[in-house]
């Protein structure tokens, strides 16, 4: 009875009164009638199932039983939570706990250095800061920290264009040291009718193209080296001192020159203005033959 009734209604406290007792085969419709007659069990009292009762021979509860008990054994089972099942249950809340704690003190950390980087920059844009300060701090941080910079990107640009030169490389591994920009130019300073390379602005990548095929059709050159790079970051340029021997193929006049380059980059570090001051007289006196008559 007590597992038959126990399947049909799962009722915390049934309710055990005067019935008679079911059936071994009890069916559903018999079970939900007697736990219809049924109402409290303090309305039945403790000795209800004793003695001459029809469940007497069904069911046997002890006399002194409280009411929860009396009702875990009607139904055959009595609902507990072993000690086991606590720890296990306190354990998955403490691991719980330790990965909140856990995020939480990541998030704690960030959040105070976002907020240490802040003051400090409110607190350096107050300052105000000398040029020559400026440069020696920058100067003192690349002693300490080693590493690349924008600065080293042009002058590095620099020599690769002045090596190429040097080793009279192909004009396709000259042009690689420039911008892509349309408003790449060459310019080499000078009166436009001493020779055609000079006073002329050669805009863009064909200019530039066109500026070096000039040169190499009417002159070589031998012994080219550079020497005296200067920086200026603001600027984004670099200039350099060069000296080679000219020729000018025409008339076989030459002469030793010394020049300056005033190189100017974009964001990429490729040269996006390239400026030249020689010695354009003696480029015009050879180019008309009269260079060894001066002398």
């Amino acid at each position: 009875f007590s597992e038959q009734f126990g399947q049909c209604k799962g009722i915390d406290r049934p309710t055990l009164c005067n019935t008679q007792a079911p059936s071994k085969g009890a069916n559903v419709v018999q079970m939900e009638k007697i736990y219809n007659d049924f109402r409290t069990i303090s309305d039945c009292g403790e000795d209800s199932i004793e003695g001459d009762h029809p469940l007497s021979n069904e069911l046997t509860l002890p006399k002194k039983q409280n009411d929860v008990e009396r009702t875990n054994m009607v139904y055959g089972s009595i609902v507990t939570t072993t000690s086991e099942e606590k720890k296990s249950d306190t354990t998955l809340i403490n691991v719980i706990y330790g990965l909140l704690m856990h995020k939480m003190s990541i998030l704690v950390f960030w959040l105070a250095i976002v907020i240490i980087c802040s003051i400090g920059i409110l607190s350096s844009s107050n300052d105000s800061v000398s040029s020559d300060e400026a440069h020696q701090m920058y100067n003192r941080l690349g002693e300490i920290m080693p590493i690349k910079t924008y600065r080293d990107d042009i002058l590095s640009t620099a020599h690769s264009l002045c090596d190429a030169f040097a080793n009279k490389a192909p004009l396709n591994e000259v042009l690689d040291q420039f911008s892509t920009s349309d408003e790449v130019f060459c310019l080499e300073h000078g009166l436009q009718r001493l020779a055609p390379f000079l006073g002329r602005i050669f805009v863009g990548q064909e200019g530039v193209k066109q500026y070096f095929t000039i040169i190499s059709d009417l002159l070589s050159y031998d012994d080219m080296k550079f020497s005296d790079y200067i920086v200026d970051v603001d600027a984004s340029t670099v200039s350099v001192r060069g000296e080679a021997t000219f020729l000018w193929k025409s008339t076989g006049n030459s002469w030793e020159e010394v020049f300056t380059y005033r190189l100017r980059f974009d964001d990429e570090a490729k040269v996006l203005a390239y400026e030249v001051w020689a010695d354009s007289g003696a480029a015009f006196l050879a180019s008309k033959g009269l260079l060894h008559d001066e002398e």
